[in-house]
């Protein structure tokens, strides 16, 4: 029976499995096999690359190494360690690498606590992402969305979320309709009620991503407000507004989908991009019906304002 990673002891282990990139499956195939079924995959990328978008990797487009990783009590790496050993052997050939190092001490239950802070937004009107570590007294003129960090993407630490959520700032003026596909943590979603809209549509295609939205939504009181539905781009609706976090693959191939769910005048907020790609995607998006109103930027990430031509 696996066991919860998750533990106070001084006796946690970080485990590493390290293959090349095209041998990704067959690494998370060989913890499966020793019932550990949470590894994760951790690329080595000398280049910024996009966000991840639920049920899309991250993983670089040509060659490279990466890491399968298990957090595991030390106790359980020695029950492990020798079945888990014989199971990569047969699925690769030969032994491949594990590095195993021991982490230092301290509850592993706060452990997010160190990486997840006070986020501002700047702006006429400036959002704040207050983590419930945090003691934080709004001032006036802030408007404060809570979030616990969890599984899904978008905790306002990320370039793309804070390019969003500035776009997001501007445009809104109360009593918009809203959209915001993958919306993982859904942190946009909330914002956008935050800031006046009248009624705010989350879609993601990852079930932990619409677990995560809803308790969003719950924390910060907005049920009324804001509705979290799993799929994509929903068919015979409208919107004021649409935001859309997600890669420059994703923004490409959804393109016709996002311009079919404005209204006329409707805008559409792009992002999850980096500057190389900036052109193809608005490009893409020009060619599906909409005109690239504004470019947002934050190191080598991109976002674009579009609206819907008429």
């Amino acid at each position: 029976m696996e066991r919860s990673p998750i533990s106070q002891s001084a006796n946690l282990l970080r485990v590493a499995l390290s293959i090349d990139v095209a041998q990704v499956e067959l690494g998370i195939t060989a913890w499966e096999l020793v019932g550990i079924h949470n590894s994760s995959v951790e690329y080595e990328l000398g280049e910024p690359t996009e966000e991840p978008w639920p049920g899309h990797d991250n993983r670089p487009r040509q060659g490279g190494r990466a890491e399968v990783v298990a957090y595991l009590p030390a106790g359980q790496w020695s029950e492990i360690e020798r079945a888990a050993r014989s199971a990569a052997t047969r699925l690769f050939g030969s032994a491949p690498s594990y590095q195993v190092k021991r982490l230092p001490s301290r509850d592993w239950r706060t452990a997010w606590h160190d990486h997840f802070n006070l986020v501002r937004i700047p702006g006429s009107q400036p959002i704040i992402v207050r983590p419930p570590h945090i003691d934080y007294e709004s001032k006036p003129g802030e408007l404060v969305v809570d979030l616990v960090p969890g599984l899904a993407f978008g905790t306002g630490q990320h370039q793309s979320t804070r390019l969003c959520l500035g776009f997001l700032a501007d445009q809104i003026q109360g009593g918009e309709r809203v959209l915001d596909v993958g919306a993982g943590s859904g942190i946009l979603a909330v914002a956008a009620a935050r800031l006046g809209a009248a009624s705010v549509l989350a879609t993601d295609i990852d079930p932990l991503a619409v677990d995560a939205a809803r308790q969003t939504v719950r924390q910060n009181q907005l049920g009324a407000l804001v509705e979290v539905r799993e799929g994509s781009v929903p068919t015979g609706e409208t919107f004021d507004l649409v935001t859309a976090n997600l890669t420059a693959d994703i923004l490409q191939y959804l393109a016709n989908d996002l311009a079919r769910a404005l209204r006329s005048g409707g805008m559409l907020i792009a992002s999850g991009l980096v500057t190389s790609r900036q052109e193809e995607v608005a490009a893409t998006l020009t060619t599906a019906g909409l005109r690239l109103i504004s470019v947002r930027a934050e190191d080598d990430w991109r976002a674009l304002l579009c609206a819907l031509s008429a």
